[in-house]
C-alpha cells in the first residue's frame, strides 16, 4: 500500500453544509476509494475559493471528520498561508505519492518543494471556464489569470485526470504547448479520464417515488401539491444558456399551468454572480417568476427530500468550450437518485444519456425543443419513470467510486515522476522544483514567462516606446546606429 497525501477542495458534503460544489463532491470521491483499498491517506482540505475561512481568526489548521475518516481542514485563504501549511504537512511525514484533486488544489500542490510522484486532476476546463467568465463579463483580463495558473499544473505535475475524454485531448494540446511532449515522454500515459461519480450520498436513498405523502417537506408548501416540478441544483454558472431556459420555462408554463420551477444554488461568490440575476431578470420580463421557486444555497440535509419530491432534473448548457469539454455533477447525482433529467445536448455526459437512453435530451438553444421536451415529460409518467430506473442501474455500474478511479488506483501500486521530471532529478539530485529545470527550448520560454511579471514587462515595453519618440533619442539613434 502507498502512503499518500491528497489534497482536495471542500467542505466536504455533510448535512449542516449550504454552499458546497463539485469540487468538495470531487474530493471524496477520490478519497473513499483509496482508503477502501489500504491506502494509507492523509486527507488535507482547502476551503473553497471566494469564500471566508471556516473560523476567521482561528487556528490555520482545524480538525474535522467525515463518514469515519479524519482529515485536516485548512482555516485559511491567502495563497501563501496555504503553501506555507501544505509544505509544513509534507515535510512532516515520508510520502511516497501526492494526489492533487481540483485545479484549486493542484495549484497549491504543484509549487511545494517536492521530488514526490504527484498526480494532478484537472476538474474541468480552466480555459473554458475562463473564456466563458469573460464572455460573461465583457472582458479578457481573466484569460491570463486562469493560465498562469493552469500552466503551474501543467509544468509539474507527473500524471494528470480529467473529466471527459475530450477534455483529455485538450490537456494533451495544453502539455504540447509547455514542452512537456518531448521526447522523454513520448510513450508516458500523461492523462486518464476519470467521469465525475456518482455520489454515494445520493446512490444510497431512495427513489423519488418511494416518499410518503406524510414525509413530504416542499410538495404542498414550497410548490402546489399536483405541481410538476421542474428541479435546477446547484450554481448559475457562465455556461448556463438562461435566455433559452427562461423562454421554454415560460412557454412551457404557459401550456401546461402545472409547471413549476424549483432552483437550490444560485450566484456563485467570487466567480459568477451574474448569470443567476440575468436568469431571474428573464423570468421577471416573461412574468412567470411567481412559478419559480429559487431557495438559494440549502443545507445539504435538505438535498434529499427536495430531489425526491420534484418531477424532473433539468440542465441547460451554452455553446462553448466549457461546455464541450467538461462534465455536469448534478446530471449524474439526479441520475443516481433516480430522477429523470432533461439536458441539453454538449457535454460527455450528454452523449452518454443520449446513447443510453437515460433522460430526455435536446439542442443547444432549440427553445422549441426544449419546450417540446418539458411538456412531454410533464405528460408522460411512463416515460420519466423509465428513465430514471434505466439512469439510476447505469449510474450504479459505471459511476461508482471505484469503477471511476481504476487509474488512479493503479498508478498508486507504483507511483513514479514522469520521464522528463525523473530527467530532471537525474540531472539536478537537489533540486526540489523540478518546475524550475528546462529540458528544451518550449519548457524554457513557459519557465521564463512564469516568473516575469508580465504586466510590468508591457508597462517597461510602453515606456520604451515613449521614449523612442523622443528627440534625444532620435538623435542618439541616429549618431550611434543603435537602436
Amino acid at each position: 500500500m502507498t502512503t499518500v497525501l491528497l489534497i482536495g477542495t471542500g467542505p466536504l458534503f455533510a448535512p449542516d453544509v449550504r454552499v458546497f460544489n463539485g469540487q468538495a463532491l470531487r474530493t471524496w470521491h477520490f478519497a473513499k476509494p483509496l482508503l477502501a483499498a489500504g491506502h494509507l491517506v492523509d486527507l488535507v482540505v482547502l476551503p473553497v475559493e471566494g469564500q471566508p475561512p471556516p473560523e476567521p481568526g482561528g487556528d490555520i489548521l482545524l480538525e474535522r471528520e467525515h463518514a469515519g475518516t479524519q482529515y485536516l481542514l485548512v482555516n485559511r485563504t491567502d495563497a501563501n498561508d496555504i503553501l506555507q501549511t501544505l509544505q509544513q504537512i509534507h515535510d512532516a511525514s515520508p510520502y511516497e505519492a501526492i494526489v492533487a484533486v481540483n485545479h484549486n488544489a493542484a495549484v497549491h500542490a504543484c509549487r511545494l518543494a517536492t521530488r514526490l510522484p504527484l498526480w494532478a486532476d484537472l476538474n474541468g476546463y480552466m480555459m473554458g471556464e475562463a473564456q466563458t467568465k469573460g464572455l460573461v463579463y465583457n472582458s479578457d483580463e481573466y484569460l491570463l489569470h486562469f493560465w498562469q495558473r493552469m500552466r503551474i499544473i501543467l509544468r509539474r505535475a507527473d500524471r494528470f485526470s480529467t473529466v471527459s475524454h475530450k477534455q483529455m485531448y485538450a490537456t494533451v494540446g495544453e502539455l504540447a504547448a509547455v514542452g512537456r511532449l518531448n521526447r522523454h515522454t513520448a510513450s508516458h500515459n500523461f492523462v486518464s479520464t476519470i467521469p465525475n461519480a456518482a455520489s454515494e450520498d445520493f446512490l444510497a436513498l431512495a427513489p423519488p417515488a418511494n416518499t410518503p405523502h406524510s414525509e413530504r417537506r416542499f410538495r404542498g408548501r414550497l410548490f402546489p401539491a399536483d405541481a410538476f416540478a421542474v428541479l435546477w441544483s446547484g450554481g448559475f454558472n457562465t455556461w448556463t444558456d438562461t435566455r433559452t431556459l427562461a423562454a421554454a420555462l415560460s412557454l412551457a408554463m404557459e401550456q401546461e399551468p402545472r409547471i413549476h420551477f424549483v432552483a437550490t444554488g444560485g450566484a456563485i461568490p467570487g466567480h459568477d454572480e451574474i448569470t443567476y440575476e440575468s436568469f431571474v431578470h428573464e423570468m421577471q420580463k416573461t412574468g412567470f417568476l411567481d412559478r419559480c421557486h429559487m431557495l438559494g444555497w440549502v443545507e445539504a440535509r435538505d438535498l434529499p427530500a427536495l430531489y425526491s419530491e420534484c418531477d424532473l432534473g433539468i440542465n441547460i448548457d451554452g455553446r462553448n468550450y466549457e461546455t464541450l469539454l467538461g462534465a455536469r455533477n448534478r446530471l449524474t447525482n439526479m441520475m443516481a437518485i433516480g430522477l429523470p433529467v432533461l439536458t441539453t445536448f454538449g457535454t460527455e455526459i450528454s452523449e452518454i444519456i443520449e446513447e443510453h437512453k437515460l433522460g430526455y435530451v435536446v439542442r443547444i438553444g432549440q427553445v422549441e425543443e426544449l419546450v417540446g421536451a418539458l411538456v412531454k415529460a410533464c405528460r408522460s409518467v411512463t416515460d420519466r419513470r423509465l428513465f430514471a430506473a434505466r439512469a439510476r442501474k447505469f449510474c450504479a455500474e459505471h459511476f461508482s467510486y471505484d469503477a471511476t478511479t481504476r487509474p488512479l488506483q493503479h498508478w498508486l501500486a507504483s507511483p513514479t515522476l514522469a520521464p522528463d521530471n525523473a530527467e530532471k532529478a537525474r540531472l539536478f539530485p537537489q533540486e526540489k522544483h523540478l518546475d524550475r529545470i528546462s529540458l528544451n527550448p518550449l519548457e524554457e520560454e513557459q519557465r521564463v514567462a512564469s516568473e516575469f511579471d508580465l504586466p510590468r514587462l508591457v508597462e517597461a515595453q510602453r515606456d520604451l516606446n515613449l521614449l523612442r519618440q523622443k528627440r534625444l533619442y532620435r538623435l542618439y539613434k541616429k549618431i550611434f546606429g543603435r537602436s
